[in-house]
């Protein structure tokens, strides 16, 4: 079995929301975290293609998988699967959930892109979660991933960050996991 260390092309990353769990073999994660609040949980994973999380709020779950096109995801309970390019957002509300995403895939000339790579460096050591990889040559700067949670009365909004160093680009999310309240 061959194991691809390195990070997929940006244009194969798409974004699959769930009103479900998904099963931990369904996306290879590295790393992994989860914050437990006022009986609310977040689950955080990165791996090498993207990241997943999972809000729980009683019964009710929401999971996000930024992934490839080419992972296969189950399509039972599946709500949003969108290519991430450009710049949009989602909002979904479950009986007592809103799930809020909005994301958007930067292409950067280079020297700004490498501007950036050392910024997220430093980020990366204040993150609830990051992972750096090897960049597809030995030239290339890491791939770095990084997750940042703000906790909030009513929920948690995460910040996800992706770099794709061969691409020169940024893939930013930002997700709002709220209590509705009645």
């Amino acid at each position: 079995m061959h194991l691809q260390l390195t990070r997929p092309d940006v244009a194969d990353m798409v974004l699959r929301t769930f009103e479900r769990s998904i099963h931990p073999e369904l996306f290879e994660s590295v790393c992994q975290s989860s914050i437990s609040f006022g009986g609310r949980r977040v689950r955080l994973r990165l791996g090498r293609t993207g990241h997943l999380m999972e809000f729980q709020d009683g019964d009710s779950i929401i999971t996000e998988v930024a992934a490839t096109k080419h992972e296969d995801m189950p399509l039972n309970h599946r709500v949003v699967c969108r290519r991430l390019i450009g710049y949009r957002t989602h909002m979904i509300d479950l009986p007592t959930v809103r799930y809020h995403c909005s994301y958007q895939l930067e292409h950067v000339p280079l020297d700004v892109y490498l501007q950036l790579h050392r910024e997220f460096e430093v980020d990366a050591t204040k993150a609830t979660l990051a992972l750096s990889m090897p960049g597809a040559t030995p030239q290339s700067p890491n791939c770095i991933s990084m997750l940042k949670c703000d906790v909030l009365p009513e929920g948690v909004v995460v910040h996800a960050f992706h770099t794709y160093p061969d691409n020169a680009a940024v893939l930013r999310t930002q997700t709002l996991f709220e209590t509705l309240q009645d």
